[in-house]
């Protein structure tokens, strides 16, 4: 065998190898744009390199140019996921989802068609031949006029791929270090000089250098990778804080258009049927204005909306990105469904304020409560009075029955009450068989009508326990407001004036109501 064709048989072995190890190793570690692009664009080369591994050591023309066809189910590919690369990494782009991809594919496939076609029309190559190159023959083509528009646009796209990473350098952009940039342009350099040595030494020496230069470009990324880390670090960090979160992302541009959007973002819009995409805020939140209204502010925003049935609430915060004043404020605005938070939230509270036993106000909110309410009512020159209830001959029940009979008695009293007063008045439990009860807007005869009915109904009521039918009574304080005049005006003096009405209660009998 040609020492030559050996060695860059082996040569081009090892170079598919490597290619092919890169696709698999990058595809695996993620599913970002950028390593979406960086994966293909390395499958692509080692196909075109096995193809060209193939044509060298095919001994025929007819395999010659069915492994050339084969190169161009990755070739025509190559220079445009270049360029889409360079976009990705230097955030040219933000995403695959919008129309220039789309552009930019549009030549490579339809050169992939006018090649897999080009025994009909000879639109890309017009003649095939076998000529000897050092002891070996080698493939020679004739080129047609598609061949050079094709790699015209080859060498634009590696040309704009060059500019776009030295612009990079020269800014040295924040997150990125020069030799990040560097090892990109250089590398991209290799393949552009490729191509030239192949359209102005082809027909001397038939020798393709973009096969030959090409692998030196994956082993100067491969060191980028080993030595920078560059891939690994921006790739993860933006996987686990941005594409993995569990809060929903979306990065908004100028003019308030969205440049990018994580899974949770997508999964939370498409729950109210709204897909999202560049178009702008207007025409994407058209049926939910208080959604466009928060997502074109600049500050933060509760939200909550009905899900499945279920009200759910949610946290919509905004993040300004980069410079405000530098004309092109981009913004991150994240979602977080707040739900559980605001449950248990209220679950605190409740257990902060409310009586377990009866369900009532505990003593501490209820004074709260009351004293908020009396000072309104000064304030706002209305009336107000103040019911003290006490359960007659508590002890004796509890001695009698057990305190199982005392905690359901105090229960009972509980459901009475909620369901004896309206739900504008504030009802307390502030002893152990002591509640009290904030009428407002009533004045003192009116509380007294309103007692003396509640006095009844507890007298009419049963607790059953343990087999047993309990009855019980209530006595009632009651005390308000005076029209006019200003020597009562805190809560502890009213309480003091419904409380030596209880107690003359409870000394004219128990179970009645006394002012």
């Amino acid at each position: 065998m040609n020492i030559v064709k050996m060695l860059l048989s082996l040569y081009l072995v090892l170079a598919v190898i490597l290619a092919q190890f890169f696709a698999a190793y990058l595809y695996s570690k993620g599913r970002t744009n950028y390593r979406k692009a960086f994966s293909a664009l390395v499958l692509c080369i080692s196909i075109y390199l096995f193809g060209y591994l193939m044509i060298i050591n095919s001994s025929n023309l007819e395999e010659m140019i069915f492994w050339n066809q084969i190169q161009y189910f990755g070739l025509p590919f190559i220079s445009v996921l270049w360029l889409m690369v360079a976009l990705l990494y230097t955030k040219t782009i933000d995403s695959l989802n919008n129309r220039l991809p789309l552009l930019l594919f549009f030549v490579p496939v339809l050169t992939f068609f006018i090649r897999l076609t080009n025994s009909w029309h000879h639109l890309f190559y017009t003649k095939w031949e076998l000529r000897p190159l050092f002891g070996y023959n080698s493939l020679y083509m004739e080129r047609g006029i598609w061949y050079y528009f094709n790699i015209s646009y080859t060498i634009l796209c590696l040309l704009f791929t060059v500019i776009i990473y030295f612009i990079g350098y020269l800014k040295n952009k924040v997150g990125y270090t020069k030799p990040h940039f560097f090892i990109f342009l250089f590398a991209s350099l290799l393949p552009f000089i490729g191509i030239v040595l192949v359209i102005f030494t082809f027909q001397e020496w038939r020798i393709d250098y973009s096969a030959i230069i090409m692998p030196l470009s994956l082993l100067i990324i491969s060191y980028g990778i080993m030595k920078y880390d560059f891939l690994e670090i921006r790739t993860l960090a933006r996987e686990t804080i941005f594409e993995n979160n569990y809060a929903g992302m979306v990065v908004l541009g100028p003019g308030k258009r969205i440049l990018d959007y994580n899974k949770a973002a997508e999964r939370f819009f498409k729950t109210i049927n709204i897909a999202l995409s560049n178009s702008p805020l207007e025409h994407i939140f058209a049926r939910e204005p208080q959604l466009l209204e928060i997502f074109q502010s600049e500050h933060s925003h509760d939200f909550s909306l009905v899900v499945d049935g279920e009200e759910r609430f949610f946290e919509i915060d905004a993040v300004q990105l980069g410079d405000l004043y530098d004309g092109n404020t981009r913004m991150l605005k994240s979602i977080r469904d707040v739900t559980e938070e605001r449950r248990i939230q209220e679950q605190l509270m409740l257990l902060a304020t409310t009586d377990s036993l009866s369900g009532l106000y505990n003593r501490a909110e209820f004074m709260n409560l009351a004293q908020r309410e009396i000072a309104l009512a000064k304030s706002n020159n209305e009336e107000l009075s103040l019911l003290i209830m006490d359960l007659d001959n508590f002890k004796l029940i509890n001695d009698t029955y057990g305190h199982g009979a005392g905690d359901e008695l105090i229960r009972k009293m509980g459901r009475m009450i909620k369901a004896g007063f309206r739900k504008s008045d504030i009802a307390g439990r502030i002893g152990g068989e002591e509640f009290a009860v904030v009428l407002k807007n009533a004045s003192l005869a009116e509380a007294k009508i309103v007692a003396e009915k509640f006095r009844e109904s507890v007298a009419g009521e049963k607790v059953i326990y343990g087999g047993q039918e309990i009855s019980f009574t209530v006595s009632i304080g009651v005390a308000a407001i005076p029209d006019k005049s200003d020597d009562i005006n805190g809560l502890e003096a009213i309480l003091k004036m419904a409380d030596d009405a209880l107690y003359r209660a409870k000394a004219m009998g128990r179970n009645c109501v006394a002012t």
